[in-house]
Protein backbone atom coordinates (compact mmCIF):
# COMPACT_ATOMS: atom_id res chain seq x y z
CA UNK A 1 0.00 0.00 0.00
CA UNK A 2 1.38 3.43 -0.83
CA UNK A 3 2.01 6.44 1.57
CA UNK A 4 -1.13 8.32 -0.24
CA UNK A 5 -3.48 5.82 0.22
CA UNK A 6 -2.87 4.58 3.80
CA UNK A 7 -3.00 8.33 5.13
CA UNK A 8 -6.41 8.81 3.21
CA UNK A 9 -7.14 5.28 4.73
CA UNK A 10 -6.33 7.14 8.08
CA UNK A 11 -8.18 10.16 7.75
CA UNK A 12 -11.24 8.49 6.83
CA UNK A 13 -11.29 5.85 9.89
CA UNK A 14 -10.82 8.88 11.63
CA UNK A 15 -13.40 11.40 10.24
CA UNK A 16 -15.92 8.35 10.40
CA UNK A 17 -14.93 8.09 14.36
CA UNK A 18 -15.90 11.52 15.18
CA UNK A 19 -18.86 11.55 13.38
CA UNK A 20 -20.63 8.68 14.92
CA UNK A 21 -21.44 9.94 18.62
CA UNK A 22 -20.25 7.17 21.33
CA UNK A 23 -22.30 6.31 24.60
CA UNK A 24 -19.31 8.49 25.88
CA UNK A 25 -20.66 11.65 24.12
CA UNK A 26 -24.69 10.44 24.89
CA UNK A 27 -23.57 10.99 28.65
CA UNK A 28 -21.43 13.28 28.81
CA UNK A 29 -21.78 15.49 31.81
CA UNK A 30 -22.64 19.45 31.44
CA UNK A 31 -23.00 22.40 34.00
CA UNK A 32 -26.55 23.84 33.35
CA UNK A 33 -26.54 26.45 35.93
CA UNK A 34 -26.21 27.03 39.54
CA UNK A 35 -27.98 29.35 42.40
CA UNK A 36 -27.85 30.04 46.28
CA UNK A 37 -30.07 28.50 48.88
CA UNK A 38 -31.37 30.59 51.01
CA UNK A 39 -32.26 29.55 55.01
CA UNK A 40 -35.75 29.75 54.61
CA UNK A 41 -37.49 26.38 54.73
CA UNK A 42 -38.67 25.23 51.36
CA UNK A 43 -37.02 28.23 49.54
CA UNK A 44 -37.56 27.85 45.39
CA UNK A 45 -35.03 29.18 43.39
CA UNK A 46 -35.33 28.65 39.35
CA UNK A 47 -33.05 28.52 36.90
CA UNK A 48 -34.23 29.36 33.22
CA UNK A 49 -32.29 29.01 30.23
CA UNK A 50 -32.89 31.50 27.35
CA UNK A 51 -32.31 27.89 24.88
CA UNK A 52 -33.46 25.04 25.46
CA UNK A 53 -30.76 22.57 27.29
CA UNK A 54 -31.38 19.49 24.51
CA UNK A 55 -30.63 15.45 25.40
CA UNK A 56 -30.47 16.06 28.53
CA UNK A 57 -32.22 12.40 30.14
CA UNK A 58 -30.99 12.96 33.97
CA UNK A 59 -29.89 15.58 36.03
CA UNK A 60 -27.51 15.70 39.59
CA UNK A 61 -27.37 18.57 42.02
CA UNK A 62 -23.56 19.59 43.27
CA UNK A 63 -23.13 21.57 46.21
CA UNK A 64 -20.17 23.85 46.26
CA UNK A 65 -20.81 26.22 49.48
CA UNK A 66 -22.25 24.78 52.65
CA UNK A 67 -24.67 22.12 53.23
CA UNK A 68 -27.96 21.96 51.48
CA UNK A 69 -31.53 20.07 52.61
CA UNK A 70 -33.23 19.18 48.82
CA UNK A 71 -36.92 18.68 49.09
CA UNK A 72 -37.70 18.39 44.74
CA UNK A 73 -36.68 19.43 42.02
CA UNK A 74 -39.13 20.56 39.43
CA UNK A 75 -38.38 20.10 35.68
CA UNK A 76 -40.37 22.69 32.84
CA UNK A 77 -39.73 20.98 29.12
CA UNK A 78 -39.87 23.21 26.20
CA UNK A 79 -42.81 21.20 24.74
CA UNK A 80 -44.78 22.52 27.82
CA UNK A 81 -44.41 19.96 30.12
CA UNK A 82 -43.57 19.91 33.98
CA UNK A 83 -42.34 17.12 36.21
CA UNK A 84 -41.50 16.83 40.10
CA UNK A 85 -38.59 15.23 41.31
CA UNK A 86 -38.25 14.00 44.28
CA UNK A 87 -35.26 14.08 46.09
CA UNK A 88 -35.08 14.56 49.86
CA UNK A 89 -31.50 14.65 50.01
CA UNK A 90 -29.16 16.68 52.34
CA UNK A 91 -25.97 17.47 50.59
CA UNK A 92 -22.87 18.50 51.96
CA UNK A 93 -19.81 20.94 50.90
CA UNK A 94 -18.17 19.14 48.10
CA UNK A 95 -20.60 16.24 47.31
CA UNK A 96 -23.83 15.86 45.17
CA UNK A 97 -26.41 13.88 45.08
CA UNK A 98 -27.06 10.63 42.79
CA UNK A 99 -28.53 10.82 38.94
CA UNK A 100 -32.32 11.56 39.26
CA UNK A 101 -33.41 10.03 35.91
CA UNK A 102 -36.07 12.04 33.81
CA UNK A 103 -39.29 10.65 32.08
CA UNK A 104 -38.85 10.29 28.38
CA UNK A 105 -35.42 9.45 27.61
CA UNK A 106 -33.87 12.62 26.25
CA UNK A 107 -35.29 16.22 26.80
CA UNK A 108 -35.35 19.56 25.83
CA UNK A 109 -35.09 21.71 29.15
CA UNK A 110 -36.39 25.38 29.60
CA UNK A 111 -35.89 25.29 33.60
CA UNK A 112 -34.82 23.82 36.90
CA UNK A 113 -36.63 24.54 39.91
CA UNK A 114 -34.67 23.54 43.40
CA UNK A 115 -36.93 23.44 46.31
CA UNK A 116 -34.67 22.97 49.80
CA UNK A 117 -32.75 25.27 51.82
CA UNK A 118 -28.55 25.80 52.72
CA UNK A 119 -28.44 23.77 56.61
CA UNK A 120 -25.33 24.30 59.08
CA UNK A 121 -24.30 27.40 57.12
CA UNK A 122 -23.45 31.13 57.73
CA UNK A 123 -24.20 32.33 54.17
CA UNK A 124 -26.01 30.84 50.95
CA UNK A 125 -25.18 27.85 49.97
CA UNK A 126 -24.24 27.17 45.88
CA UNK A 127 -25.91 24.26 44.02
CA UNK A 128 -24.85 23.70 40.64
CA UNK A 129 -27.66 21.88 38.36
CA UNK A 130 -25.29 19.16 36.01
CA UNK A 131 -26.96 17.38 33.49
CA UNK A 132 -26.47 14.36 30.88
Amino acid sequence: MNLKLSLALCSLVAATALAIPGEAAADAERLLGSTRLTKIENDTDVIRFKKCRRGINAVQLRVERGQVEIEKLWVRYAKGGVEYLDVRDRIGQGHHSRWIDLNGGERCLKAVGVIGDTELSRDQARVEVWGR
